[in-house]
């Protein structure tokens, strides 16, 4: 075991696929749950919400039309996953009335030649928002996962005033 504090041991408390030892069971029944959903009706996927390729999110719509917005911004520790690899989460909400928006982002480090920060990513997700904000909510309500957290608090920009 890696010495506490250490950057071996936080590596080794962050690797889900290690310290989970059905991880690989978890993922296989995302991917089946999420390849479901992206094909139900009313799925809008891969709606550019910026210039870069990684700028895309995915629009889950319910039967109503004057629905309250849910942004999922998904885990990964922003250097993994897609927003292809979180689509289950959509149908629970959808079928309660909310539309759901999942956006993707750059994951870091980056490809060569293009550095992808932390900022980087705050700032698509402040694009992401806003596209959304602009397009189709209503009411908007954002919820992240994990290492995601971080980024939605980066950025009053990611918390807008609350609408009744």
């Amino acid at each position: 075991m890696a010495k506490i504090n250490s950057a071996a041991w936080y590596d080794a408390m962050y690797n889900n696929r290690a310290l989970v030892p059905s991880f690989a069971q978890h993922m296989a029944d995302w991917s089946a749950k999420s390849r479901a959903a992206r094909g139900a009706p009313g799925v809008f996927l891969d709606q550019a919400y910026g210039l870069d390729a990684a700028e895309t999110l995915d629009v889950f719509c319910p039967a109503r039309s004057d629905a309250p917005v849910l942004v999922f911004i998904h885990g990964g520790y922003w250097r993994a996953l897609d927003k292809a690899d979180h689509s289950f989460v959509a149908p629970a909400f959808t079928c309660a009335g909310a539309v759901v928006v999942v956006p993707n982002y750059s994951l870091c480090p980056g490809p060569p030649g293009q550095t992808v920060t932390l900022l980087t990513i705050t700032l698509q997700m402040v694009q992401a928002v806003a596209w959304t904000w602009r397009h189709i909510a209503v009411w908007l309500w954002i919820c992240r996962v994990c290492a995601e957290s971080y980024i939605s608090r980066c950025s009053p920009a990611l918390s807008p005033p609350r609408v009744t």
